[in-house]
């Protein structure tokens, strides 16, 4: 385990960041060992990711250069995490410091300091979707979608264009999280929910 990840690591265990983490976390963490693919899995729980995002966010955890080098070839679409959660059949991806069009197919998507990343949903998916570390995303919606938004930080998430065919729920754990329609957006089946991060 180099510097990085064992100071990561070791906050997390002693509780320096918030709560210390359970056994049975701890347990896990340790059995990963230095396999970037488990660890990433791991972190893509949904349990996990409001407390890694939040504390990368905060400098406290893992920063984006190490994530981007350490991990580069199982995040941004190169890999696709699957079962993080248990669930057969669920699949993942981490996205950090991604910029550009993005047409996930999975269960579970977190995004992490993307600037401007325009994420498109196609017909028929209830995709999952972690916003967070200052990230800005702009979403489009066609046919008959139920996209979860979970919404941290400052960051902000910009409907650009749902079909009325489509729900969006958003949870923002953060009162300088910020939701905003596009002009092309005329959806009236939008609901917003404050929500306590507790982490």
């Amino acid at each position: 385990m180099d510097k990085e990840m064992f100071d990561f690591y070791k906050f997390a265990l002693q509780g320096a960041i918030t709560t210390p983490l359970c056994a049975d976390y701890k347990n896990e963490w340790r059995k990963c060992g230095d396999n970037k693919e488990r660890l990433v899995s791991l972190v893509m729980r949904q349990q996990s990711l409001p407390y890694f995002i939040t504390h990368c966010y905060q400098g406290k955890g893992l920063t984006k250069e190490y994530i981007l080098s350490a991990f580069g070839d199982f995040i941004n679409g190169k890999r696709v995490i699957l079962d993080a959660d248990l669930v057969k059949g669920y699949t993942y991806s981490l996205y950090v410091a991604f910029n550009g069009i993005c047409k996930p197919d999975n269960d579970v998507s977190a995004f992490m300091w993307c600037n401007s990343t325009n994420m498109e949903i196609s017909t028929a998916k209830c995709p999952i979707l972690y916003v967070g570390a200052n990230s800005e995303i702009h979403l489009t919606c066609d046919g008959y979608n139920s996209p979860h938004v979970y919404l941290f930080d400052d960051s902000k998430l910009v409907i650009e264009d749902a079909d009325d065919t489509c729900s969006i729920v958003v949870y923002r754990y953060s009162d300088k999280a910020t939701v905003e329609l596009g002009k092309y957006c005329t959806t009236d089946n939008l609901k917003v929910f404050d929500k306590e991060l507790r982490i």
